[in-house]
């Protein structure tokens, strides 16, 4: 079990350690799984208050949703300490290796090849992670660009 590998997704764990050298056959038949984490911060209860993102907001973050509807954010108070966010919660990523991602890391494939395999096995990122978390009011769209690295 690696504890901490330093990559943007659970995607580039998988060609950073053939970057590191290790060889790509020892990869795809070590590897079970990689998990992809960040913490968001939470909206305030506080404080919450719901409002309409900009088009320019909603293009940025790729949203696929429902366009016409609210986002929350907080706006600060006594009880976050003006920050309009309190607690944390995480967003996940979970690869899991197949027969399919296990013949493209024998084969050295890119990146962007095990990010595509990834996502035709339905594969949710850290960015969906994170607006789902948005469209429950449980964090604001802004969080999520900040913590879910916007491509």
């Amino acid at each position: 079990v690696l504890s901490t590998l330093h990559t943007n997704d659970s995607a580039g764990a998988v060609t950073r350690l053939m970057d590191m050298g290790v060889e790509s056959y020892k990869v795809a038949a070590a590897l079970v799984g990689v998990v992809a984490q960040r913490l968001l911060r939470t909206i305030c209860p506080k404080c919450r208050t719901t409002y309409y993102p900009t088009e320019d907001q909603l293009n940025m973050l790729h949203y696929e949703g429902d366009r016409r509807r609210t986002f929350s954010r907080g706006t600060g108070c006594r009880e976050c300490y003006d920050t309009g966010f309190q607690g944390r919660m995480g967003i996940y990523e979970v690869l899991l290796m197949d027969p399919t991602l296990r013949g493209l890391v024998v084969a050295e494939a890119s990146l962007e090849q095990v990010r595509d395999c990834y996502r035709e096995q339905g594969g949710k990122s850290l960015l969906e992670s994170g607006l789902e978390l948005a469209e429950r009011e449980l964090t604001s769209l802004d969080e999520v660009a900040r913590v879910a690295f916007v491509e």
